[in-house]
């Protein structure tokens, strides 16, 4: 990407949300400290300021320095843009006489005041005697810049893409690639995640170095707001939500490698990464909500048979990116006067989902069991346990007994153990050879909550079938090691896992506490602690790893005596 593309991007930016968004970015890796962004002040009065920030002018002093930004419209100053209500001659009077203060930052109030005027355009000629007369007589002793689209397309192109985003070949190659290939069909992250790891080797983990840091980071958040604005433009925003979490899980590992989950400074810088995703996140879900919220609304009425397969996928991909997004909007932005109401329209609308959609009652792989027990976690933490919504949760789980039960009676299948939906795909019709269902842990998370909603006929007719096919019963337990959280963040638990295999099962419902117990004990993991607990979630999500036993504890979980040598 030269200086041209740079500029041919900047000028197709808009001022709200676009604009707003990656400027901040820039000034950051200037070394700017930013008190203020539009996002912070959005319904509010900005007064010229949309961006306030603490920094340096050229001579070396100490400036509070306050940028109003125009774009779209009005990115061009021009006799109409000039003199309009609210625009580039009333915002740079009301930057000038309106007053901003912050206490709570020493010394900030008495600083010295630089007004910057940031346009992704041009000042036209016929305007400009007009414009130069009113800087003149407005600031005769300086204190004015104007920064358009030239000046821009130079400091991003030094601050951003020449010193992070091309710092080398190979960078500069994955740059142009993704721009180029990202929206393509079957496009997958493999260069994205090359890019990523690009910026966090050369990322220094010392906080002396915070402007590389930032720098760094900046760059990430900068490639993931041109894939959203791509994909916004394109409608197709998968691309860039695969991207943004790929940015997220990697960041957040690479922060864990270096223990400095609980450093204010790295916190606020990823946590403009963050807030992308949930950007992407927010416009994804809000094309696609009201859509699934209808009868059989994830349902491709053109997709014939294949829908038999892709249907209840979709449905389990979908609600997984909803729940992740509701727990991290409750953790991040919801205040606690609000939470009950957030909660209980949050639970509604899952239930909604569910409801409407019959591809929730047929999991076909044995990951489903991610979903399955995330959506259980979510409404019992979310909501108020009714007998109501006890009863909903107890008449899917029977829907998913039931459709198990005839779908191994009928094709002599049960969820495909690895994942596969290739394997799947293959079976639409037939079983594959290939088609792997000899183990499972989908199904002994299945008893535990027939067990847990008092199901006893579907138990019974489900244990005959287990029995007849010889099927292995499993759960998994990861095992402690200094690396294991960063692992979970970087990629699918295998290794890092044990088994237990050939459970056995009781005759009657009743006695499985009796027979099954899950010895384990809680793992610590620091994300837990850290202000971004629901990276976790996400983590097993993405990866596809299963969760830990203590996840949610159907009432089979048992703590491992720790015996001392002493004590045995």
């Amino acid at each position: 990407m030269n200086k041209r593309v740079i500029r041919d991007y900047l000028e197709s930016l808009k001022e709200d949300n676009e604009l707003d968004y990656i400027f901040p970015m820039l000034l950051q890796s200037m070394g700017y400290q930013i008190i203020s962004t539009p996002k912070n002040s959005k319904g509010q009065s900005q007064y010229g300021k949309d961006i306030v920030a603490v920094g340096y002018d050229s001579e070396g002093i100490k400036c509070k320095w306050y940028f109003e930004l125009k774009g779209e419209a009005a990115k061009d100053i021009n006799d109409s843009t000039f003199s309009v209500k609210d625009g580039v001659r009333d915002s740079i009077l009301a930057a000038k006489y309106a007053a901003y203060n912050d206490s709570s930052i020493p010394g900030f109030n008495k600083l010295p005041k630089k007004i910057v005027f940031v346009h992704n355009g041009l000042l036209k000629e016929n305007t400009r005697p007009t414009f130069d007369g009113f800087i003149n007589e407005e600031f005769p002793r300086g204190g004015f810049e104007r920064w358009d689209i030239e000046k821009l397309t130079d400091l991003f192109h030094e601050y951003l893409f020449d010193e992070c985003l091309y710092r080398n070949e190979e960078s500069y190659r994955l740059v142009k690639k993704i721009l180029a290939l990202h929206d393509a069909p079957g496009w997958h992250t493999d260069d994205f995640d090359r890019l990523i790891d690009i910026q966090l080797q050369n990322c220094p983990s010392s906080k002396k170095q915070r402007r590389r840091i930032t720098q760094a980071f900046s760059s990430i958040a900068l490639i993931l707001a041109i894939l959203f604005k791509e994909g916004t433009e394109n409608n197709n925003l998968l691309p860039s939500k695969r991207a943004a979490d790929r940015a997220v899980l990697k960041t957040w590992e690479w922060i864990l490698s270096n223990k400095i989950e609980n450093e204010v400074f790295i916190n606020k810088l990823f946590y403009k990464i963050l807030c992308i995703q949930l950007d992407i996140y927010t416009q994804y879900l809000n094309k696609v909500l009201p859509l699934a919220g209808q009868y059989k609304g994830l349902y491709m009425f053109n997709g014939f048979e294949t829908e038999r397969i892709l249907y209840p996928l979709r449905c389990f991909d979908f609600i997984k990116d909803v729940i992740y997004y509701q727990v991290a909007i409750d953790s991040l932005f919801i205040s606690e006067d609000k939470r009950e109401t957030y909660r209980k329209v949050s639970i509604r609308m899952i239930e909604l989902i569910i409801n409407h959609n019959s591809g929730f009652d047929m999991p076909l792989l044995d990951t489903h069991s991610i979903p399955l027990l995330l959506i259980i976690y979510h409404i019992w933490n979310f909501s108020m346990h009714s007998e109501q919504e006890i009863a909903k949760m107890g008449n899917w789980i029977l829907r998913i007994a039931s459709n198990i039960i005839i779908r191994k009676q009928d094709k002599d299948m049960f969820p495909e153990l690895y994942g596969n939906s290739k394997e799947l795909a293959r079976s639409i019709f037939h079983k594959s050879s290939h088609y792997n269902d000899k183990s499972s842990l989908f199904l002994m998370t299945l008893i535990e909550l027939l067990y847990c909603y008092g199901l006893e006929d579907s138990y019974k007719t489900l244990r005959s079938l287990i029995l007849q096919s010889n099927t292995n019963l499993q759960v998994c337990y990861p095992i402690e090691s200094d690396n294991l959280e960063i692992s979970l963040f970087n990629h699918r638990l295998h290794n890092e896992l044990s088994i237990q295999a050939c459970i056995s099962l009781p005759e009657e419902l009743k006695d499985l506490p009796k027979t099954y117990k899950k010895e384990y004990n809680s793992i610590p993991l620091r994300t837990n602690r850290s202000r971004f607990p629901f990276l976790v979630l996400l983590a097993h999500i993405h990866y596809n790893t299963d969760w830990f036993p203590d996840f949610l504890d159907l009432g089979f979980l048992k703590s491992l005596d720790l015996k001392t040598p002493n004590n045995q």
